[in-house]
């Protein structure tokens, strides 16, 4: 009979597609008006999860609109105050969860909603 080890980790696998990282800003002026700008050199893989029936009909309740929730290893500098772009569309992290997995492996579950009125930093105007 062959013996098989059981311990046998699963590596988290993260293929599902890349985004890019923005911090959400403020300008000072007569009326406080909200823009993104690019963490450079930040943009990572993800998995897709599904969002449960539960979750999205809590975030109705409050008027959000859940776009997609998603797996990254480990990182707990990404908040609240972050967007993400997938592809061409902007999405705004509503709930960040940090937990250690079955395996061991330290991950990240980003919950997010739509952010439509997408102000992109203007690098000659921008006065902080």
């Amino acid at each position: 009979m062959i013996n098989y080890k059981e311990n046998i980790t699963l590596i988290p696998s993260y293929n599902d597609g890349k985004f890019k990282l923005f911090e959400i800003m403020q300008r000072n002026s007569t009326y406080p008006e909200e823009y993104i700008k690019e963490v450079p050199n930040k943009s990572m893989w993800f998995k897709e999860l599904s969002i449960s029936d539960k979750l999205r009909f809590e975030a109705e309740q409050r008027d959000k609109e859940l776009t997609i929730k998603i797996r990254i290893p480990q990182t707990k500098e990404i908040t609240s105050m972050n967007v993400l772009k997938i592809g061409n569309e902007y999405h705004k992290v509503y709930n960040a969860y940090h937990f250690t997995n079955n395996e061991g492996y330290k991950e990240t579950d980003l919950t997010l909603e739509a952010y439509p009125n997408v102000i992109l930093e203007d690098k000659e105007n921008d006065k902080g």
